[in-house]
């Protein structure tokens, strides 16, 4: 007689058997394939594009990192103590010579200059003066450039009246 232990040893006997006939035939025979697309060909495509995407990336990100240094070195450069220096002395030079200008259109009689011109980087700052001192179009001035001659800006001022 077969007891209970028994049956339950037989029943898992054969269900391992079971388990183990049917693994068997679904069984196939091992095949080696290559994992790589470069050598199996599967997948080949992409894996090309995404090699030249990566080498992109990393050299357009090596390109910006060489532009970001030279921009940080060319404002060091515009920064430093001498070059500060110059730009204002280079703008306290231009503000007098305004000033010289403009006392020569609306200066006294004896200093006043009917007309003038002067160069600066190329360009040519021309002036006239009325002699009617009511004229609406009194004082004109140019600033052309020195190649072209053609007018960039032209400012008017109407002439003032002696009080």
């Amino acid at each position: 007689m077969i007891n209970r232990r028994n049956k339950i040893m037989l029943g898992i006997a054969l269900v391992a058997g079971l388990l183990l006939i049917w693994s068997v035939a679904q069984a196939s025979s091992l095949v080696f394939t290559f994992n790589s697309p470069s050598f199996s060909g599967v997948g080949q495509s992409s894996h090309y594009l995404t090699i030249e995407n990566l080498e992109k990336s990393r050299k357009d990100a090596l390109i910006a990192k060489a532009e970001a240094e030279e921009r940080r070195l060319e404002n060091e450069l515009k920064n430093t103590a001498i070059e500060i220096f110059r730009k204002n002395l280079e703008t306290l030079f231009y503000s007098t010579l305004a000033s010289q200008i403009i006392d020569n259109i609306f200066g006294e009689d004896g200093d006043k200059q009917q007309d003038g011109r002067t160069t600066i980087d190329g360009y040519k700052v021309i002036w006239t003066v009325s002699d009617t001192q009511d004229d609406e179009d009194g004082t004109n001035l140019w600033i052309r450039d020195g190649i072209t001659n053609e007018i960039l800006w032209k400012y008017t001022f109407p002439f003032q009246e002696n009080e």
